[in-house]
């Protein structure tokens, strides 16, 4: 009997959660209107979305996520997420040029993948660089089935194949062919502090 009943609990959480999902779909889709293309079978837990009026989103079905979600389209971009795909907590996509990303990715808690950058010689004053833009941007694509780790940080003009691993702490930049693991070395020091005072004093005195 318990378990029965546990069934038709878990039976009626999913039935809530889609009801949620399918409402926040239609409100998205009157603010939205033609500007978002998406299927009604989503799996969306606290995301929060933004369409620039000359922008465009296209969303595949069982998108899902856990906890916050940030999806962003600005000025003209484009944004395209394949079905299947999975956000762990925390994750943040920016577009202001276009990002596409395959179906069936895993994307790991904190992924951060933003397709432009803030001009700074530009923002410096740079009388040589007045006439440029305030971002320079640059297209990201994700390939399908592509596992990304916690914390990664994916930057514009990059291309991930299909069926890659992204390690966890990555900044990505540049081609990553199909079939790869991506995974930046670190080297960790450990110096006791009594030592490096030491030292600090020892090169005061020379």
């Amino acid at each position: 009997m318990r378990a029965r009943f546990g069934e038709r609990q878990y039976d009626m959480g999913k039935s809530v959660r889609a009801l949620v999902s399918a409402v926040r779909i239609l409100f998205w889709k009157i603010r939205y209107g033609s500007r978002l293309r998406t299927s009604w079978v989503q799996g969306f837990d606290h995301p929060h979305l933004e369409i620039a009026k000359d922008a465009m989103v296209r969303l595949g079905e069982r998108i899902q996520n856990r906890g916050n979600l940030y999806l962003i389209c600005a000025q003209n971009g484009k944004l395209q997420i394949g079905g299947h795909v999975f956000f762990n907590t925390g994750c943040s996509v920016s577009c202001m040029e276009e990002i596409v990303i395959g179906a069936y990715c895993k994307i790991g808690n904190n992924t951060v993948i933003v397709d432009h950058d803030h001009n700074f010689k530009k923002e410096t004053g740079n009388p040589d660089k007045s006439g440029e833009n305030e971002f320079l941007s640059g297209k990201i694509v994700i390939g399908s089935r592509v596992w990304i780790g916690a914390n990664v940080t994916i930057l514009r003009n990059t291309r991930i194949g299909d069926d890659c691993v992204i390690a966890a702490g990555s900044i990505v930049k540049g081609d990553v062919p199909s079939g790869s693991l991506y995974c930046q070395k670190r080297q960790t020091d450990i110096i006791p502090l009594c030592e490096s005072r030491f030292a600090g004093k020892n090169n005061a005195h020379t």
